[in-house]
């Protein structure tokens, strides 16, 4: 084979790890039960040790239900050899009868941030290959020794406790769960499992490159193998912060499909006892509305739950939101100045194969037909766009049909995503296309005629990267249990 890279596998090594069997995996899985009858996994495959041992794994556990994983292999175009890479991965993986797909990050490439901006890329294209496929289920190969280092990491920028707790278990993308089966079981471990095969592996030289931080922290890890955390104590104040955080996202907060947050003031306020779950509750509202994967920094959201209970009708610009204060409510909804100003042509190449396209990384606008939408001349765009928003008769008869969202802010009803073509507005976010027509009928604003009221060719979906609440930090049982 050609390329710049050798696979790494030496028989006559010494493996201190013990090989994970079909017994062993199906343990690791039960804990995210249900499946489906015949369960569909994707399965995210580097070529290094980790992700090749989950592949064979979750392949055999996948076949002995009657389904199948299909290997994903992301080649993010940093390393020459990546390519080559990716096809080895495939050559292998064929030879168990393993569907492999190999996708690529497009675009321009990032100076700064290169790891973190790299797995974001990653998971948003495995999140979209879910999408296509069907698949509600990926699972990951982050191991016992990947979870120490983001320990570390965190503790050494005095995370809360959290991130201090390190990578859960699971958690939810946009289109599904992320599973990390493996994350209570040692590398060493994994390793045996292919030794055990004759599998060979790829060792990706960036592992060893100390301009990156995970490298410097793993290898000061083992030289200090003493230092060790508390693990079980940091999971349980994560579990038990996590319960108060969903109890008081349930007692105060609305969301609407509109993609509008609303939050009883007095019931916030009335979380003063627990101030830690409070500003981790208001985190993970601005990070839904706003698009975001990741809440503000806890010192900003910190500093706005201040001014916020000195000030209830204050008005404070954080995480691309605009968190906006009434008497008895405070508002969250999307800042208008960072959103894209442009409308945007739906032209047919910007159709998935999903009949899905994203609006400001918060909305989905699914087509009724692609090809009818792209050739219809439409576009997209906030809804502060459109002239018929600046109409006092056009907000007043919204005011008075679908009084909720009629009475909010008028910047929070100019961030609402809408479709229109040169006749003017087709639909809204979170309206009812039946709703949006009384309302246009009630401005004087009515569609002409022959152009249908009721058919915007589509249907608005509040769909953000992360949802308000996911179900709670999920710990994988330890390895020795399993073992024993």
């Amino acid at each position: 084979m050609t390329g710049t890279f050798e696979p790494t596998f030496d028989q006559n090594t010494a493996s201190s790890g013990s090989p994970l069997d079909a017994v062993v995996f199906d343990d690791l899985m039960r804990v995210f039960a249900p499946f489906e009858t015949a369960p569909k996994i994707l399965v995210a495959v580097s070529g290094g040790a980790d992700s090749m041992a989950l592949a064979l794994l979750a392949d055999e556990w996948c076949r002995a239900r009657g389904g199948r994983a299909i290997a994903v292999t992301v080649d993010h175009g940093l390393r020459p050899a990546a390519a080559t890479e990716a096809r080895w991965v495939a050559g292998e993986l064929a030879r168990y009868g393993i569907e492999h797909i190999i996708k690529s990050w497009r675009g321009a490439k990032p100076a700064s941030a290169v790891q973190q901006k790299a797995r974001h890329a990653r998971y948003q294209i495995l999140d979209d290959l879910m999408a296509e496929m069907g698949i509600y289920h990926l699972v990951v190969a982050h191991h016992a020794g990947d979870q120490s280092e983001t320990i570390a990491m965190r503790r050494g920028r005095d995370t809360s406790p959290i991130g201090l707790a390190g990578m859960s278990a699971r958690r939810y993308l946009r289109h599904g769960r992320l599973l990390r089966p493996l994350l209570g079981i040692p590398k060493a471990d994994l390793v045996a499992t292919l030794k055990s095969r004759g599998q060979e592996w790829i060792e990706d030289p960036s592992n060893q490159d100390e301009k990156f931080e995970r490298v410097r922290v793993r290898k000061a890890l083992a030289a200090n193998s003493s230092g060790t955390a508390d693990g079980a104590k940091d999971a349980w104040t994560r579990k038990t912060l996590e319960q108060r955080i969903g109890r008081l996202l349930a007692a105060s907060v609305t969301l609407h499909p509109n993609g509008v947050a609303m939050i009883i003031s007095d019931v916030f306020s009335g979380a003063q006892d627990d101030l830690d779950a409070a500003i981790h509750a208001l985190g993970r509202v601005v990070r839904t509305v706003g698009g975001a994967a990741y809440p503000p920094a806890m010192d900003k959201l910190r500093g706005a739950l201040d001014r916020l209970r000195a000030n209830k009708t204050g008005r404070i610009s954080l995480g691309g939101c605009v968190l906006h204060g009434r008497t008895s409510h405070l508002y969250v909804y999307r800042e208008l100045g960072r959103m894209a100003q442009d409308p945007v042509a739906l032209r047919p190449e910007l159709f998935p194969k999903t009949d899905v396209i994203g609006f400001d990384n918060r909305f989905d606008w699914l087509a009724d037909d692609k090809e009818l939408a792209a050739k219809a001349g439409l576009w997209m765009g906030p809804l502060g766009l459109c002239d018929v928003f600046h109409t006092k008769s056009f907000r007043r008869a919204l005011r008075e049909i679908v009084p909720f969202i009629g009475n909010l802010p008028r910047a929070a009803l100019a961030s609402m995503p809408a479709l229109y073509d040169k006749e003017g507005l087709l639909s809204v976010g979170g309206l009812e296309v039946s709703e949006l027509s009384d309302v246009l009928s009630a401005a004087g604003c009515e569609r002409p005629l022959g152009r249908g009221l009721n058919v915007s060719g589509g249907r608005w979906q509040f769909a953000p990267q992360v949802p308000l609440w996911e179900s709670g930090f999920k710990l994988s049982p330890k390895p020795d249990n399993l073992l024993a």
